[in-house]
Parts: structure tokens; sequence; C-alpha cells
């Protein structure tokens, strides 16, 4: 452990005891969880972001829309609102957030809504929006209701099991709670991951005999122009990356990888961008080149986009939209999984 850890270790007792007491009350109902009677499938994890919350719940939702009337409800961190709101075409990222935006703009015929207590949410999503199936978007410490199938997503690269309790380490409670979970995801894997590397994780996972568990990894699709959009992507362009994301190494890797010549200008998670941000993004264009262009994530294209349209902003700026594959085959029986728990209810 290093000094600061062993320093921190204290603290993340202290912190461990309270949410093992809040974890022993609900699971002994001392403390009241509502439930309801459509399929609720909560997606989460253990540690503080940064897990692949948001594309795999857009893969289960693309799954589910055509199959049932389908909403996704999140608490909408980072937003400047409080209580219910429905996502619409005219919703901002100040009012429900980045990533329940770019949600509601990636996937057509879906609800997407935000509210801090997630009970409510569903209330009104089934009595105002007829809401079948409810996805609840980083759920999984959400005790004050119950769902009905557990998604528990790990990075292949900080996997739970190798982590401490904030705040020495990343975990919102310790690995023991893995236990809550129906389905266990080992996200953002390579591609090449191995036979031999799966058993060995699947090993220290140690998942009962009712857990499933599922290798998965990123896909980076075309970029998709939202500024000046009468361009297109050509790789081996000079590219100004600007993200506000937990991790911004693997888009730098594939940029790199298809010939580009990057440079990152990176934010805080959920970063909120200012006119200033844009100010300092045009003064690193100019020092690039006349020939450069942005690219960013989906995620901080939905605050991006309004703010360059206001400045009549020139330079061509495109996101790089992702997707979930499961590794393995296990496609198939991922989907399978999920539609006949749906089935059920």
């Amino acid at each position: 452990m290093s000094k600061i850890r062993l320093v921190l270790f204290p603290l993340s007792v202290m912190y461990d005891g309270v949410t093992r007491i809040k974890n022993f009350l609900y699971n002994r109902h001392i403390l009241k969880s509502s439930s309801f009677d459509i399929p609720l499938i909560v997606i989460g994890n253990l540690s503080v972001g940064g897990t692949g919350k948001t594309p795999h719940t857009e893969y289960v939702a693309n799954l589910l829309k055509d199959i049932r009337k389908t909403a996704v409800l999140s608490r909408g961190y980072g937003r400047k609102s409080t209580g219910y709101h429905l996502a619409t075409s005219s919703s901002t990222a100040n009012i429900i957030g980045d990533e329940p935006l770019q949600i509601f703009n990636t996937i057509k015929n879906i609800d997407v809504a935000v509210c801090e207590d997630r009970a409510a949410g569903v209330e009104r999503l089934i009595k105002e929006q007829k809401s079948e199936v409810v996805i609840l978007d980083d759920a999984f410490q959400h005790r004050k209701i119950t769902g009905s199938l557990y998604i528990l997503l790990t990075t292949y690269s900080d996997l739970f099991y190798t982590d401490f309790v904030l705040p020495a380490g990343n975990l919102r409670e310790t690995s023991s709670n893995k236990g809550r979970a129906d389905i266990i995801i080992v996200t953002k894997c390579l591609a090449t991951l191995s036979e031999s590397e799966r058993n060995e994780i699947m090993k220290r996972i140690n998942p009962s005999s009712k857990q499933k568990v599922y290798f998965s990894t990123i896909e980076y699709k075309t970029p998709l122009g939202f500024n000046n959009n009468n361009q297109s992507w050509v790789d081996q362009s000079n590219t100004l990356l600007v993200t506000g994301i937990v991790n911004s190494k693997p888009i730098e890797a594939f940029l790199i990888q298809r010939g580009n010549t990057i440079q990152t200008l990176k934010y805080k998670d959920h970063h909120n961008y200012s006119e200033s941000d844009i100010d300092t993004i045009t003064t690193k264009l100019k020092s690039m080149g006349n020939n450069a262009t942005i690219i960013t994530t989906s995620k901080d294209a939905v605050k991006l986009k309004p703010l360059f349209e206001k400045q009549n902003f020139k330079t061509a700026a495109f996101e790089l939209p992702i997707q979930v594959s499961m590794l393995f085959n296990q496609d198939k029986e991922f989907q399978k999984n999920i539609i006949e728990h749906v089935s059920k209810i």
C-alpha cells in the first residue's frame, strides 16, 4: 500500500463502516425499499466513475426498445437543475446532465428522464409515459429502490478486487457487495483478451452459482461532424482532442493508431464548458496550424455544440461514437438473458 493510501486508510475504515451499516439495514428490511411490478434493470459499479455505464446502458436500451416501452432513468450527474425532468428536443446538459442528453440524442423511441429520487422517477415514468421497463443508470448503491435485475460493471484495467474503499481507493463500497449483482461485466477489455486471462479474472471475481460474468470491449465508430457539418472525418488529421472524461488514453491510442497527429486538452469528468474554455480551444488550435480539427466524446459534444453555435465557431468538430460488444461470442447469450428476464415480469 502506498504512503498516501496508508494515511487515508483509517478514513476508509470509517467510510466502510457507514456503508456496511446502511446495507445491513436494507438487507434486513429495517430500512424500506420501493419495488415495482415492471422490470427495473439496475446498471452500476462499485467504484467511482469510468466503467462505461453509459455505453452499456445504451446497449441494453437498444436491445429492449422494440420489445417493451423502454425508459432510462438517471440521477443526471452534473446538471444544474433538481427534481424530475423528462428529456425533450429542447433539453440541455444543464437541465438533465450530459450523459442522459447523450443517450436521448443517440437512441430513438425511448424515454429518458432524470430524478434524484429513483422511486419517484419510476412512478412518474410508469404513470405519465406508460413505461414497461426502466433502466436505472448508476443506481447500484441506490438502495431506496429494489431492481429486478442488477448489472455490475468493473473495468479491466481497474478490477474491483484490486481496489480499496474511498478515500484510500476508488470503491464506493467493499467488493463483497458484488453479491447483489445478477450479472457482472468486465468492461473496456482488450479485444485480444486471451482465454487464460479471462479464466484468471473469473477466479478472482469468484462469482456465485447464480451470477453470470461477461467481458466487453469498446468499439470506436466513424467520427461524426457536429460543427461545420459539411466536412467528413479523414484519418491522418492534425487533431485536437478535447475531453472531460476520466481517462482519455484509449481514445488517444485509437487516434494515433489511425495515423492522426494529436494534441489533447483534458478537463475533469463531466466538465461544464464555458466561453473561456472555447477561447482556450481557439488559442490551442491556432498553435496547431490552419488545418487542425477537433474531436471529442459524445457526452462532451452535447455541451460544446451550443457554445460553438453561440460563438459562430468555424473549425470542424467531430464526436467519436462508441459502442459495446461482448467478447468470446457472448453477445447472444447476454441478450437472451436480458430478454428472458424482461419477458418473465
